[in-house]
């Protein structure tokens, strides 16, 4: 086939461009709405991490290290366009993964379903890695099943694949929890035609990138080689939420146990989230460094001596991270909060910040919102299931790919959130986006001129 004129490859081009930059555009549309990119309390630990170059004991460095991105730009909007425009990329190679081609109906269609009726434009308009969980899992998607993509395009796909796995400890935990899933797919799949047969060769090295990010920029930031020095105390403040620690003290105390905790075991408080960062003993023990060896002895402990509660705790806390799924956690008025940090490093953009929607007096009402967004990634989490059987009983084994990866990231997610850290809405509401995505997808695949015509010859990208 002759390769086609100029005029024609420029407008295809053209409207690739325009359409990545509109979906982008609608990814950060809360920001933009709300006059600033929105701030969490986590924020401002990673902007001074970005500016010091110090470790925060309860964070770990890398997304400290990617909102540095902003300092050449003097705001954190280059922070917020960055991120959206990285989904709109990862979005715009998923549509031509599964669709086969490009269509900018198609691909800008799914971007104001998922703005509309997802969480995920204000999680993208937030300076905070949660946007690159579900990205994370997209990618790997892509890589072990886009059949449709071009290696070449693949192969670019990879390292924001790692980027986006590296940026926080619970990403590469459900990207760990993949791999192992994907390999056992590719085990399985001789077994059956039906089941889901990935490619392996990408996705564990994006996996393997990703995951030594972690300890690598630690080493050579601090010359330590870790992942998080804040693991042990996060579980223990899940244990005294569940009551696990306070029974295990009840129990090794009285013995003569060498335990800080011994002496506040009757002043615990009922949550995680009081005994870390309110009005509690966990200060008066020496915090975080202190309390490191004695949280991983109390954990390690009890999980020995009361394994059965261990458990039913774990499955508890997943069951309920499965149901957190509303927007705007903790999305309240930082001006009390951020405004040092917003002065010293990016002065330029006080104006903007203090004046953003965020900061007036109300702050942001997501009731609304939830209302609508809620119902639907609940009956999109449902749906997916029955597209999976369908795909199954088709022998759609790319559909079926996407599908498998979405409901076990979902499920991982729920685990590592929920029973390994602590239950929060912020955590699930992050990639509950997946579902309704793989369910446009399969939906449209379920067309048979999108997988048994053949595509139409495209001009080089």
């Amino acid at each position: 086939m002759s390769r086609p004129p100029v005029p024609d490859l420029f407008h295809w081009r053209g409207w690739r461009v325009l359409s990545i930059l509109l979906v982008a555009t609608l990814l950060l549309a809360p920001a933009l709405w709300n006059g600033y990119p929105l701030i969490y309390y986590d924020t401002e630990d990673y902007v001074e991490i970005s500016f010091t170059w110090e470790p925060i004991v309860w964070r770990i460095m890398t997304y400290g290290a990617f909102t540095w991105v902003g300092h050449p730009f003097g705001s954190l909007w280059a922070v917020a366009w960055l991120q959206s425009l990285i989904g709109a990329w990862v979005l715009h190679e998923a549509v031509w993964a599964w669709v086969g081609r490009f269509r900018p109906q198609v691909y800008v269609g799914l971007g104001v379903i998922l703005t509309l009726f997802t969480g995920l434009p204000w999680v993208t308009s937030q300076i905070l890695a949660d946007t690159f969980a579900g990205y994370a899992i997209l990618g790997m998607a892509i890589l072990a099943f886009g059949d449709a993509l071009p290696v070449r395009r693949r192969l670019w796909l990879v390292p924001l694949v790692a980027l986006s796995i590296c940026l926080h400890m619970s990403h590469v935990a459900v990207a760990a929890g993949l791999v192992l899933v994907l390999v056992t797919l590719r085990m399985l799949a001789p077994l059956s035609l039906r089941l889901p047969r990935p490619r392996l060769a990408l996705p564990l090295v994006a996996a393997f990138l990703g995951i030594a990010a972690v300890p690598a920029l630690h080493w050579a930031a601090t010359g330590r080689v870790y992942f998080s020095e804040s693991g042990q105390v996060l579980q223990l403040a899940l244990f005294v939420q569940d009551g696990l620690a306070k029974k295990y003290l009840d129990e090794v105390c009285p013995q003569g146990a060498a335990l800080k905790m011994c002496a506040h075991k009757e002043e615990l408080p009922y949550t995680a989230d009081e005994f870390l960062w309110g009005d509690s003993p966990f200060d008066d023990m020496g915090g975080w460094k202190a309390m490191h060896d004695e949280a991983g002895e109390i954990v390690r402990g009890a999980t020995g001596a009361f394994p059965r509660d261990v458990a039913r705790a774990m499955l508890r806390n997943t069951v309920t991270q499965l149901d957190l799924i509303a927007s705007g956690e903790d999305l309240v008025p930082m001006s009390w909060h951020f405004v040092k940090t917003q002065l010293k490093r990016y002065p330029r953009d006080f104006r903007s910040f203090r004046f953003a929607m965020q900061n007036r007096a109300d702050g942001l009402d997501f009731t609304a919102i939830n209302r609508l967004q809620v119902p639907i990634a609940q009956a999109s989490e449902v749906v997916v299931l029955g597209l999976l059987v369908i795909a199954w009983r088709r022998r759609d084994r790319i559909s079926a790919g996407l599908l498998v990866t979405v409901v076990v990231a979902v499920l991982g997610n729920a685990f590592v959130c929920g029973a390994l850290s602590n239950p929060h809405d912020r955590y699930q509401n992050r990639i509950i986006w997946l579902p309704l995505f793989a369910c446009c997808i399969a939906a449209i695949r379920l067309d048979q001129r999108f997988v048994r015509r053949k595509p139409a010859a495209l001009p080089p990208a």
